[in-house]
């Protein structure tokens, strides 16, 4: 093998070593897939006031923000529920919803679900969160 061969060789060798290693520093992506989903309200977390006559809130889950919940109302045969989200900017997010059949009887049952919070949030401001045809907002994570 010529020198100048043994050199990009060696460089590119380096390279990957270097792309392995970094990769392995990365932070693990956040699914934005449920963590979990459930029949009622947020375990543990208070109901917002604004959840008064079965408006859709959000809530963190915990008190460093790394998963937020959705609680949305409906039929308690056929609930609607979110099956993900798209953050449209840091302090904006849509939710992706479905509802287990089309003919629903009425009623106003609760039904949460919880996702990891992406690191595109912004935890420190006011996110505003659009469903059902309607916006809700989820205040900054508390500084201790």
């Amino acid at each position: 093998m010529t020198a100048p061969l043994r050199r990009s060789v060696s460089a590119c060798a380096t390279a990957a070593a270097v792309a392995i290693v970094l990769a392995g520093c990365a932070p693990a992506a956040v699914s934005p897939d449920p963590q979990a989903s459930y029949k009622g309200e947020p375990k543990g977390v208070k109901a917002s006031a604004a959840s008064a006559g079965g408006a859709p809130w959000a809530a963190w889950m915990d008190a460093k923000g790394d998963e937020f919940a959705v609680t949305l109302y409906g039929s308690p045969d056929c609930p609607p529920y979110a099956t993900g989200y798209k953050v449209a900017s840091p302090d904006e997010i849509t939710m992706k919803l479905a509802k287990a059949a089309d003919a629903c009887a009425d009623g106003y049952t609760p039904y949460t679900t919880v996702f990891q919070t992406p690191p595109s949030l912004d935890r420190a401001v006011t996110i505003q969160f659009t469903a059902q045809d309607t916006h809700f907002y989820l205040a900054p994570v508390a500084k201790k």
